[in-house]
């Protein structure tokens, strides 16, 4: 009885069709594995750009003896993101400014409305009715007036403007998203080398000095504490043989002060809060001219803090590598981590403890009485 698998070929044919299959079998692997090689690479270049391989490393030596490790890399990443950032936020200022000079024009034409962002029948039917003008006929159909067609050409122009704005502003949000992760690669990196640089009992760790950038409110005076210290810590005038001299004679440079200013005063006046916020409601024309124009303050906002960071970067690196210098290369060992759950047993023993002592000393004075 033959097996369910017969093949009924003749033998050269089967054999024939096996090699195919093999070779095809082979083939496939080959290109799975480059595919995945491909995809590994990949993968591998995005964690070095944005700085995470380096955030796992550390998060994965952060209690391992270490010595200081330059911030060099890091460094040229941030500088050559936030310039980018700068650059972007400047061509963005431009636009608005752009937008603001279109609108002046449409008004010194005799529009008193602003024209639609995007072109639709319905958007073009509101803004004729709000120039007062009738741009359809009976049959529902544009009609191909001057006076129509001056508003097409009108809406083409401005939404030509606003779709450049729209640009640079999801590339500069991009941009943001990628300089989070390498400021903070760079800002652990430098906290961690603290230690290295004979300067210890630091206020904030490596972790904590990136995660207050992201918890609301408190990033509004967290970051520049982190970076008070970070200057501090790293001031290469600050003596060698006191490791704890930098908390009273480290000196902050003015940078920090300026780009924590900057940064607070970005987070309540930015393009976003500016639309959402304070320019809400724009019933005039006049309205969305003092808005766009908000808008370019705004935008020049967030150049001047891209460029500030990046002062604030170079001289923090200059000063660590300075303070290294000084100290030489030595081996640290972090603190271990502080386990909750074990401090408050502790807690907890220390204060039956005290219970109990204040029982007994009343139990005592209440004998002697």
């Amino acid at each position: 009885m033959q097996s369910g698998n017969y093949d009924p070929r003749p033998p050269e044919d089967r054999d024939a069709t096996r090699a195919t299959d093999s070779d095809r079998t082979s083939r496939t692997g080959r290109r799975s594995r480059r595919a995945s090689e491909a995809k590994a690479s990949d993968d591998g270049i995005m964690r070095r750009l944005s700085g995470r391989s380096d955030l796992d490393r550390a998060k994965a030596m952060r209690y391992e003896p270490y010595s200081y490790e330059s911030n060099f890399t890091q460094l040229r990443w941030v500088v050559i993101l936030l310039a980018a950032w700068s650059l972007v936020a400047i061509w963005l200022a431009w636009l608005d400014f752009s937008t603001v000079r279109v609108l002046s024009d449409l008004h010194d034409q005799g529009f008193t409305s602003v024209p639609p962002s995007t072109l639709s029948p319905q958007s073009m039917i509101d803004f004729a009715e709000r120039e007062g003008l009738t741009c359809i006929d009976t049959s529902d159909v544009f009609m191909a007036t001057y006076e129509c067609n001056r508003l097409f050409d009108a809406q083409n122009i401005y939404e030509v403007v606003k779709g450049q704005s729209s640009l640079a502003f999801v590339i500069l949000m991009a941009l943001l998203l990628v300089n989070m992760f390498a400021f903070g690669s760079f800002t652990h990196r430098a906290s961690r080398n603290l230690l290295t640089l004979n300067s210890s009992e630091q206020g904030f760790t490596p972790e904590k000095a990136v995660m207050w950038f992201f918890i609301p409110i408190m990033n509004l005076f967290k970051p520049w504490q982190v970076f008070r210290e970070l200057f501090k810590g790293s001031d290469p005038e600050v003596t060698t043989s006191d490791d704890l001299a930098w908390k009273t004679t480290g000196k902050v440079s003015n940078l920090v002060h300026f780009w924590a200013g900057i940064f607070v005063l970005i987070f309540i006046y930015n393009p976003i809060t500016i639309g959402r916020v304070w320019h809400s409601v724009r019933l005039t024309f006049t309205d969305s001219v003092v808005a766009h124009q908000r808008l370019v303050i705004a935008d020049l906002l967030l150049a001047l803090l891209g460029i500030a960071a990046l002062l604030v970067v170079i001289e923090l690196h200059k000063r660590q590598e300075s303070r290294h210098v000084k100290v030489g290369n030595i081996i640290v060992t972090p603190p271990p981590p502080v386990d909750p759950l074990e401090e408050a047993l502790k807690e907890g023993i220390r204060r039956k403890e005290l219970d109990n002592r204040n029982f007994r000393r009343g139990s005592h004075d209440r004998k002697e009485r």
